[in-house]
């Protein structure tokens, strides 16, 4: 006989998941979120700024080139100057922007990622508590998009297990009874099967 699991349905006008719902482990979650950014800024930063770089670099490159010309019109060899300018702060303006947008988004995913994995061991860990409290009953499952499903079935199986050999355990107890008016040996074997039983699981 298997464990009882039983979907909970969720309260009538119960309040729709907030962000921090998801931040069910903050030490584990935001310290692995925190990891996966700083390792991302850090790159995303040395791949800017070797961007930049080289944006300034042509830059500089044209304003010597514009300098080696003294031909040109000043208003045009201005033109080409304050588009160079122009372009590097359109490029800075990106690098920046885009490595902040990554760092949001990384930092999001990361928390909804580790959710997923907190998720189902925060449940266990409740089931962890009821289980220590005495009761072998397992309300709920986990929820669809959760990870370590396979770890979860296999807790499911050996909760099954353990509650076939309490409900063994009492039906031999209630053998007993049963027959500790009549037959007192006989309900002695039963308890002294049980006695062994149980010490077996004990060692």
């Amino acid at each position: 006989m298997g464990v009882e699991a039983r979907s909970v349905a969720p309260l009538p006008g119960a309040p729709k998941r907030k962000l921090r719902n998801y931040l069910l482990d903050r030490r584990f979650q935001l310290k692995y979120t925190s990891m996966v950014v700083a390792v991302t800024m850090v790159v995303a930063s040395i791949l800017g700024t070797l961007a930049y770089q080289e944006s300034k670099g042509q830059t500089e490159a044209l304003q010597i080139q514009l300098a080696t010309q003294p031909d040109l019109d000043p208003g045009v060899s201005a033109q080409l100057e304050e588009f160079g300018r122009q372009r590097d702060r359109e490029i800075l303006v990106g690098i920046i922007g885009g490595v902040a947008l990554l760092t949001i988004a990384l930092g999001l995913t990361g928390i909804i990622v580790t959710h997923k994995l907190v998720g189902p061991a925060y449940k266990m860990r409740m089931i962890f508590d009821t289980v220590g409290q005495g009761h072998l009953r397992v309300e709920g499952g986990l929820r669809k998009g959760d990870e370590l499903k396979d770890v979860f079935t296999a807790f499911l199986a050996m909760m099954g297990r353990i509650r076939s050999r309490r409900e063994l355990d009492l039906a031999s107890v209630d053998a007993a009874i049963a027959e500790a008016d009549g037959n007192p040996q006989e309900a002695v074997r039963i308890l002294s099967e049980l006695r062994l039983r149980m010490r077996d699981e004990l060692s």
